[in-house]
């Protein structure tokens, strides 16, 4: 695998059933929970669409986290997108 074939979300969460073992590197499956984290330079429609691949990769949820606006955009495989704002529960 080349480095510009590797997909790796801000922060993620894998089952343990998935991954056998710890490792320090990249590894080759789909996690079922990933973070996003809008900095300055990043462009939404480019980080919604490596959150569309990811859900239709295997992904269960997929949040994007927008500190400037302070929100969180929870996303799921074919389900309307949750937008969270600073106070919700």
């Amino acid at each position: 695998m080349k480095y510009e074939d590797v997909r790796a979300p801000d922060a993620s969460f894998i089952r343990a059933e998935k991954l056998l073992r710890a490792t320090e590197d990249y590894v080759k499956l789909v996690p079922d929970l990933i973070f996003e984290v809008k900095s300055k330079s990043d462009k939404s429609p480019k980080l919604r669409q490596k959150i569309q691949e990811f859900l239709g990769l295997g992904t269960v949820v997929e949040i994007l986290v927008d500190p400037r606006t302070r929100t969180m955009e929870v996303y799921r495989y074919q389900q309307e997108k949750i937008v969270l704002k600073d106070g919700d529960v």
